[in-house]
């Protein structure tokens, strides 16, 4: 595995980085999208209020600070300019030698886009850009056994898409102002005691004159469920689910329409007429490994974690023993994300740390290298190719 930054750990200065996406570029470039902290440091705060328990609105703000997309440039995909001062130039002028990378994207602070945005994936088709992201759109919050409001985080996150001429600068559909989801979760979702995470985490690419889109659902069935759909417009305007679904033992009818896997923090790809799928085996220091023929990852069918579907690759952190927590993996691309094979091997991305409270800091961005003949044992027997 190969470290792309080099600064050392500090907790109260570290950098929060995760969810990669990463192309080879038709100009030869590695470009990079990813989730790093960041906002205007103007000390901002935004008004808002969230529903107790028991129906009363209780007023807070929060501040302008939160996760945010960044770019990053890269000649040969292994040296990146990470650890740098932000940059804030012209535009036109970034590339592979600045010394820092630069954010291209915040959230809208609108009714359905709050405080944090992530999990970009970003295919280019016809010399476009597409970036597909998530963004929450409420906060949820309770009453301890001492009587104080105390937050429980964000919920009822949805999938948006933003465009873009050279990568870098961005806008949002369908007004910068006021994006509006092109995947939206249920209203349902939203009521008291029913409050979920949502739809969000996309993973994108092009395939046939269709655009595919993988995501978590969050909200509809027991766990979380990956869900496809696909459309000859960007935007999905009209769209369709894929046609088949897992079916676990137990309770078939909870299972989201166009379920082809299960767990979060998952990469989709396709690669010579199969589907190749990347996550973390959580807290194990793994990435796990599943493919299919038909599109639809019969491994996840009855398995209750991650960590019991196999294979799974050890990404050992150079840090130590300590940094078991594998992030939002994710394959290195052509610009239709189609997962790209260099030299019999595919690279992956991902981010490494600690854990996702305290310890968020320590998430740093790694690459690692797997033989494509890997990927392609993952496939069941009975699809293999003879």
């Amino acid at each position: 595995m190969l470290p792309l930054q080099c600064e050392e750990v500090a907790p109260e200065s570290g950098r929060y980085d995760w969810g990669p996406s990463v192309m080879l570029d038709d100009d030869g470039l590695y470009k990079m999208w990813w989730v790093r902290l960041g906002g205007t440091g103007q000390g901002l705060r935004f008004p808002f209020a969230a529903r107790l328990p028991s129906g009363e609105l209780f007023s807070f703000t929060y501040p302008d600070w939160g996760d945010r997309v960044y770019y990053a440039e890269s000649r040969d995909g292994l040296a990146w300019n990470l650890d740098g001062p932000e940059y804030a130039g012209d535009l036109r002028l970034f590339g592979p030698d600045c010394p820092g990378p630069m954010m291209v994207l915040g959230p809208a602070e609108s009714r359905q886009e709050i405080n944090h945005i992530g999990t970009p994936s970003v295919v280019k088709v016809r010399g476009i850009y597409f970036m597909y992201y998530e963004a929450c759109a409420d906060y949820r919050v309770d009453v301890d056994a001492e009587g104080r409001v105390v937050g429980l985080g964000e919920y009822h996150n949805q999938v948006f898409v933003a465009t873009s001429r050279d990568g870098k600068a961005w806008r949002k559909r369908p007004i910068d102002r006021n994006p509006r989801p092109i995947i939206l979760a249920p209203k349902s979702n939203l009521e008291l005691g029913q409050q979920r995470y949502g739809f969000g985490q996309p993973s994108a690419f092009y395939q046939n004159g269709r655009f595919v889109l993988d995501y978590v659902d969050s909200c509809t069935g027991p766990g979380d469920f990956v869900v496809r759909t696909e459309s000859g417009d960007p935007y999905f305007h009209d769209s369709t689910v894929f046609a088949r679904q897992l079916q676990p033992a137990g309770s078939p009818a909870t299972v989201p329409a166009g379920a082809v896997a299960r767990f979060a923090q998952m990469d989709v790809k396709p690669l010579s007429g199969a589907y190749y799928l990347v996550r973390p085996a959580y807290g194990t220091g793994h990435i796990g490994l599943l493919g299919s023929r038909s599109g639809l990852f019969q491994a996840d069918n009855d398995a209750v974690a991650p960590t019991e579907v196999f294979p799974q690759i050890r990404v050992r952190d150079p840090r130590g023993d300590d940094w078991l927590e594998v992030l939002y993996p994710r394959f290195l691309t052509d610009p239709h994300g189609q997962i790209l094979v260099r030299n019999g091997r595919v690279s992956i991305y991902y981010g490494s740390g600690r854990g996702w409270k305290d310890d968020s800091h320590t998430w740093k961005l790694f690459r690692c290298e797997v033989p494509v003949t890997a990927l392609r044992e993952c496939l069941a027997p009975q699809e293999a190719r003879p």
